[in-house]
């Protein structure tokens, strides 16, 4: 018995043994005729090639170069709109700055006089921004026009309102005319 089962052992080595150098044989004949392509038993194929492969590295090349390219356009125009914006930011500092220098310049600051204002009124702020406050019987911006008088300008007769250049004269009873001088 022993000896049986050492020769079926020894016969299904054998067989094994035959049937893994053909499938070589088949290997080695494939791997001959198809070059970089190998086949096992004509069932498996392992691809290998490397035109394959070259093709799949430049298509992903091409990728990376168009991704960088668009990449390098997006950068372009980004560094174009901060460039704008800088300026832009440079012209503005220097019109506040000249602004800040207008406010704080010595006209600016310095306080308006006397002479600013005539018939002697009394000057109030600066030299660019000022308001005369005026002597009794003068008006205006720098006390220039004299305020009419009832006695003088409308004859004693009536009330006078605005200025000698432009009065109105509200006449008493029993008067009229522009400066109440017609007895009615």
């Amino acid at each position: 018995m022993f000896l049986k089962s050492s020769i079926l052992v020894v016969l299904v080595l054998s067989a094994t043994w035959i049937r893994a150098e053909e499938e070589m044989a088949i290997y080695d004949e494939v791997e001959d005729v198809t070059g970089n392509n190998k086949t096992i038993s004509g069932e498996v194929e392992i691809s290998d090639s490397k035109a394959d492969e070259k093709e799949e590295k430049k298509e992903k090349k091409r990728a990376v170069d168009e991704g960088n390219s668009i990449q390098e356009e997006v950068k372009a125009e980004l560094d174009k709109a901060v460039e704008s914006l800088k300026e832009t930011a440079k012209e503005r500092l220097e019109e506040e700055r000249e602004r800040e220098n207008g406010l704080l310049s010595r006209s600016n600051l310095e306080s308006c006089g006397a002479v600013d204002c005539n018939h002697r009124g009394t000057c109030l702020g600066s030299k660019n921004t000022f308001i005369c406050a005026c002597q009794l019987g003068f008006s205006g911006k720098t006390c220039e026009e004299t305020v009419c008088d009832s006695a003088r300008d409308c004859n004693g007769r009536g009330l006078c309102f605005g200025t000698t250049n432009q009065l109105t004269c509200l006449c008493n009873l029993g008067f009229t005319g522009k400066r109440c001088q017609t007895p009615i």
